[in-house]
């Protein structure tokens, strides 16, 4: 009896869920009769269960859920339920078929869900998703395509129904190879710039996000397809702008500054105070114009993508101590002090020599120009595990905190009485920022108004594989014939003045053609070439002398307005400077290359700089050209780049001894008949004679220098005699 009015009790519990659920409810005996029915089912079906209890489940005019009903009673295995979408009286409706079994028997029990609204909320959203201008593929957590608009089918140039629920990579589908390092369940965003050439071109811009729950579980990701092509043609049109106005204005500026400078150095005759002091002014604000133009240009390679970094191992030490230097005379006037803080054991950094200076004398310039007159710019270097730290401070105006935010930003400057009466484009800070960024350091500013300014950068420390390449210095005054090509008769003239005075015989050329003929009959000892001639045919001349067996052994030298030292190197140039040419650079430039074409070459090879400084000066002075390496590796990258008639090896060095370094001359067929004077102040090993045994000569430190001068002349006699 109790156990009755306990079944009773329990029947009523399940009757009383069933009457309130949102979902229909079916259950049907092992004959597939509906044993069964709550409210729900009546209302959605639109059967009573007066019409439905008692009879077959095809009783209840849904043929698609009782073939499904049959189909799960009929299977061997009832262990698993099945699912049957389907649309009755205008409803979205989705029926589960799962089977039970009980003590007294077994049968199916049908769950039937309204998912009208789900529909219409997902056939909003999918709307929405439809109209944007973005391409939207919607990955699963399997990686399985669930969802493209026809945004993104129109890009891809691939039907919708091509993609759905296929597993097709995403970026095998952008035409790009997959990414091993891909992975959006980590949970960070990530974008690509795509170049789409089918069905039409399109750069896009391809951006990865994760999806995830309230649980933070993952589900899937989305891939958004942005077209920026107008952006990258604007860019594109903008960089154009620059280069054409930089071009038109760096060629008048050219010979503006040229000619003023010989004016004022007297090569046209004397001039009184007068002259000179307007001159002076002419040539300043000329000077000043040229830096405009820099800067512009380097804004736009950076934006661009075509600023060419030259990463090497960094001696910031020196690159201070030179940054300084140039200010010197602007000290001694203004009456400051710069006091340099460097530790002796301040390892290497990875940067790009010329671009560091740049940075430095862009720092140094603004702590001169914002301190007070006396007062002291402080220039510090330290390391740590990563980063080498560089800090410029002034005793200036200081900088207020809301400026500080925007500092770094383009055309951005302090408005203060002094920065007005100073001047300036607001773009140097902004060019500093994107060059360290770009050597994988940062930049940054501290600063309390009154008491002065302190800006920083950092540069990564060199790594082990990171290897300087060290340049060729020739003897001064070796003279020669110097080929000049410029289709501007007066820039080709005040380039022929520039060498003239320097011991030189210039030839000139104003275009391709004419260059090349004079190339061939006359031999030049050195081109200077305008890669813009005839509308850029200068970088065919280029080509063409480096392929010509006749003249490919000729340096050549770009000087040109045009800021593409990359493609100028890749081509063959020795050099490469920039228009208005700077004429102190040029000399050194063309006497180096003069130099190492008509003297011997002597590479230097001992981590002792001081030493290895002296040596070099020393052979300069008596007509050899040199090249200075600071340790083994140094050294085989100057051999490979241009082979010298002689080496001088220091035996003990770190990251290769000069033991490794006759190694690997001698394993070379192309090198190995290089002569070798080992210096050393230490015993040789005489485990390594038969490396030692590689050596023409040897002397010992200190080294007697008419000693090692006649081992290098008999040494090279007698290879020249052979």
């Amino acid at each position: 009896m109790d156990e009755t009015r306990d079944e009773r009790r329990a029947f009523t519990h399940v009757r009383a869920l069933m009457t309130h659920t949102g979902e229909g409810f079916v259950a049907l005996t092992s004959a597939g009769d509906v044993r069964l029915m709550n409210e729900a089912a009546e209302e959605i079906l639109g059967r009573t269960r007066a019409e439905g209890v008692g009879q077959p489940i095809e009783a209840l005019g849904v043929p698609e859920l009782a073939e499904t009903t049959r189909a799960v009673i009929a299977a061997a295995d009832c262990s698993r339920p099945r699912s049957v979408s389907l649309v009755l009286h205008g409803r979205d409706l989705i029926c589960t078929v799962a089977p039970y079994h009980d003590q007294d028997s077994c049968g199916v029990v049908v769950t039937i869900r309204d998912q009208s609204e789900l529909t219409r909320s997902r056939k909003r959203a999918e709307a929405i998703l439809q109209s944007t201008a973005d391409g939207l593929i919607v990955y699963s957590s399997q990686s399985r395509i669930t969802f493209v608009n026809n945004t993104a089918s129109l890009m891809l140039g691939i039907p919708v129904e091509e993609l759905i629920e296929t597993d097709r990579d995403l970026w095998t589908l952008c035409g790009l190879q997959p990414l091993e390092t891909f992975d959006p369940q980590r949970g960070d965003s990530q974008v690509r710039e795509v170049t789409l050439e089918q069905p039409v071109h399109r750069v896009v811009d391809v951006r990865t996000d994760p999806v995830v729950d309230d649980h933070d579980m993952y589900l899937g990701y989305v891939a958004t397809i942005h077209d920026v092509t107008a952006e990258r043609e604007i860019g594109q049109m903008k960089n154009e702008f620059v280069s054409t106005v930089s071009h038109e204005l760096r060629t008048p500026l050219t010979s503006i500054k040229g000619y003023v400078d010989l004016i004022l150095d007297g090569d046209a005759g004397e001039i009184n105070d007068t002259q000179r002091e307007f001159l002076t002014i002419v040539k300043e604000n000329s000077d000043r114009l040229v830096d405009l133009i820099n800067d512009l240009l380097d804004i736009s390679r950076i934006e661009s993508g075509r600023i060419h970094l030259k990463v090497q191992p960094l001696q910031v030490a020196g690159r201070i101590k030179g940054a300084v230097d140039t200010f010197r005379a602007v000290l001694d006037q203004a009456g400051h002090t710069v006091t340099i803080e460097v530790p002796d054991d301040l390892p290497l950094a990875a940067g790009d020599p010329d671009r560091v200076g740049q940075v430095l004398i862009n720092f140094i310039s603004n702590a001169i120009k914002y301190s007070p007159e006396g007062g002291n710019v402080r220039v510090r270097a330290e390391a740590d595990d990563e980063f080498v730290r560089v800090s410029v401070s002034d005793e200036g105006i200081g900088i207020a905190e809301e400026d500080l935010a925007q500092l770094f930003t383009k055309f951005y400057r302090v408005d203060s009485k002094l920065t007005r009466e100073i001047g300036g484009t607001g773009l140097g800070l902004s060019i500093v920022k994107s060059i360290i960024e770009l050597l994988g350091g940062q930049v940054g500013c501290e600063s309390t108004p009154g008491e002065g300014s302190t800006f920083w950068f950092t540069l990564p420390l060199a790594s082990a594989d990171l290897v300087r390449m060290p340049t060729i210095e020739g003897p001064g005054g070796v003279g020669g014939t110097i080929l000049v090509v410029d289709q501007n008769p007066e820039v080709a003239d005040l380039i022929e003045t520039y060498l003239f005075k320097r011991g030189y015989d210039v030839i000139k050329a104003h275009s391709a053609e004419e260059a090349f003929d004079l190339a061939i009959s006359e031999s030049p000892a050195v081109i200077t070439v305008d890669v813009m001639i005839e509308d850029g045919k200068g970088f065919d001349l280029l080509q063409k002398l480096t392929d010509t067996p006749m003249t490919s052994r000729i340096p050549v030298v770009v000087l040109s307005i045009v800021c593409d030292e990359g493609r100028s190197q890749r081509m063959g140039a020795a050099n490469y400077l920039e228009k208005p040419i700077d004429r102190e650079k040029l000399a050194s430039v063309i006497d180096d290359l003069v130099g190492s074409v008509a003297s011997p070459v002597i590479l230097v090879v001992d981590d002792d700089r001081r030493i290895n400084d002296l040596l070099c000066a020393n052979l300069k002075s008596l007509g050899y050209a040199v090249i200075a390496a600071y340790d083994g590796r140094e050294a085989m990258v100057a051999v490979h780049a241009k082979r010298p008639h002689m080496i001088l090896l220091d035996l003990r060095m770190p990251v290769m001894d000069g033991y490794q370094v006759m190694e690997k001359l001698r394993e070379d067929p192309e090198t190995a008949d290089i002569p070798v004077v080992i210096m050393t102040a230490y015993h040789l090993d005489d485990s390594r004679a038969d490396v030692l045994g590689y050596a023409a000569a040897h002397v010992c430190k200190p080294i007697d220098e008419n000693e090692l001068v006649g081992r290098i002349h008999e040494l090279l006699t007698e290879r020249e005699s052979s």
